[in-house]
């Protein structure tokens, strides 16, 4: 057993090796009933030593098909799913929870879709970063409906006239729990790396646009998603989303909020899509415009992609949408199904992930040091997995969307699959090339490769080999700049 103190209480962890583990930390008070839909409180106080030895519920949610690939990487687990609305739980991994030890920290922010994930999947396990000298925090956010409706009943009851960003809000309640407590674990509150992946990434990218954010971080790094330069466009505005939002509850027969209150919430998790708006409380202004602006928080950042991120997504309607006249331009090439099929996927994931990162990349690289990543090894998946093929007719998901998370945070054994000696090396390489980017706000250093600085076309790439290199496509990165949204 291991003991820490925090604001509201003593925690007894234990120990899994070199490293102290707490599980299932308050960091505010549950959102259930009348705080459903409102800003995150405080946790309360607690009196004697709280248990800290299980992960706390996950946010209530759906669940992808578990024949999806998306299933197979980030959500089948040993444990068991427990799932309530009384979600708002942390998790501390930590190498010395002496007060004294000063160490940097990892603020972890899981992906989904803002529909899917939780703080303790076994993806996202600290360990084997903790073992490298960080404390890594991971932490659960509400999500869907109840983490980002936006309704003008809710703008009502608001002193600034907000709604919306839940989900955004509790994520800033646990940096403001890590300000606060951190140093209990180990950690040191003014060296903490904002981090997260796909759905993560992007509330990443969103609060260094939020100026109630500033204080609480002094690096971000994300994987494979960014708030801005989206292919849906912008955020909406409260109108829009307020708009949307009556919608949905027109589902449930008109209710007022009031109504959907009463309802069961994973009936409300069922139903629609949800993500960040201006909601005029965190993010007081569009995040796309801040960044254009050079307003945002200027921030060491490293970011960056997978090489077929579309993958998971494609279809062949997404022809329907290139930004070219299909046959005209040899950036998308349509001439014959193959090559069709092809363009479906690189226009899918250039469109809504790596334009939008190389577009974060861009507009931050001339606020502060700023570094872009290509992932680009094949996971080796096994050969008799339930695994439904492609929806874009091609024969395998490549290096899809979250592949890299078994290996950014050296966590392959996570799953029983076939890895080589060069997937551990790499997981090796990558993982201690974050944790120098944690420690001290830039990725080298060491025995690691040299990694320069992003200024327009300098990337590293992480593969079958480690080295620098320079940006794919930049033709076709110049192009989506220059189109309209929605792509």
């Amino acid at each position: 057993m291991i003991r820490a103190r925090t604001a509201a209480g003593r925690l007894v962890g234990e120990r899994d090796g070199a490293v102290a583990v707490f599980r299932g930390i308050p960091f505010a008070e549950p959102p259930v009933g009348e705080l459903r839909w409102r800003p995150p409180r405080p946790a309360a106080r607690w009196d004697g030593e709280r248990r800290a030895y299980d992960f706390g519920p996950a946010p209530l949610q759906p669940q992808p098909p578990r024949d999806s690939i998306m299933y197979h990487t980030n959500f089948a687990d040993r444990r068991a799913l427990v799932m309530s609305e009384d979600c708002l739980y942390l998790n501390v991994w930590t190498p010395d929870p002496g007060r004294s030890a000063g160490l940097p920290v990892m603020v972890w922010v899981h992906g989904g879709g803002n529909r899917y994930g939780h703080g303790g999947q076994e993806i996202h396990d600290g360990r084997a970063l903790a073992r490298r000298g960080l404390v890594v925090v991971t932490l659960n956010h509400r999500l869907g409906a109840l983490g980002f409706l936006a309704h003008p009943g809710l703008a009502a009851e608001d002193d600034l006239g907000a709604s919306g960003n839940y989900g955004l809000l509790d994520i800033v309640a646990a940096l403001g729990w890590v300000q606060e407590n951190i140093a209990a674990f180990g950690g040191d509150p003014a060296r903490v790396t904002l981090a997260g992946n796909s759905a993560g990434a992007a509330h990443i990218c969103h609060l260094m646009a939020a100026p109630a954010a500033r204080p609480l971080f002094r690096a971000a790094l994300g994987q494979s998603a960014s708030g801005i330069g989206r292919a849906e466009g912008p955020l909406p505005d409260q109108a829009a989303a307020q708009k949307q939002g009556l919608r949905w509850a027109g589902e449930f027969g008109d209710r007022d909020i009031a109504g959907l209150r009463r309802l069961d919430g994973v009936e409300l998790v069922l139903r629609g899509h949800f993500g960040p708006v201006a909601d005029g409380r965190i993010l007081t202004e569009p995040s796309d415009e801040v960044f254009a602006a050079g307003r945002q928080h200027a921030v060491p950042l490293l970011v960056g992609t997978n090489t077929d991120e579309g993958s998971v997504y494609a279809t062949l309607d997404a022809l329907r949408r290139l930004p070219v006249e299909p046959g005209t331009d040899e950036l998308y090439p349509v001439r014959d199904t193959t090559e069709a099929r092809r363009t479906a996927r690189r226009f899918t994931g250039e469109s809504r992930f790596t334009h939008p990162v190389w577009r974060w990349a861009t507009a931050h690289q001339e606020q502060a040091p700023t570094w872009l990543y290509r992932f680009t090894r094949t996971p080796p998946l096994p050969e008799h997995i339930d695994l439904a093929p492609p929806k874009d007719g091609l024969p395998g998901y490549g290096v899809h969307h979250t592949a890299e998370l078994p290996y950014a945070l050296d966590n392959l054994d996570c799953r029983p699959w076939p890895w080589a000696e060069a997937d551990r090396e790499l997981a090796r390489t990558m993982a201690d090339t974050w944790a120098r980017f944690v420690a001290s706000a830039d990725p080298n250093g060491g025995t690691l490769p040299h990694w320069p600085a992003f200024t327009g076309t300098e990337v590293m790439v992480f593969g079958d080999q480690v080295a620098a290199g320079t940006v794919e496509r930049p033709e076709a990165m110049g192009l989506l700049a220059r189109c309209p949204r929605p792509l």
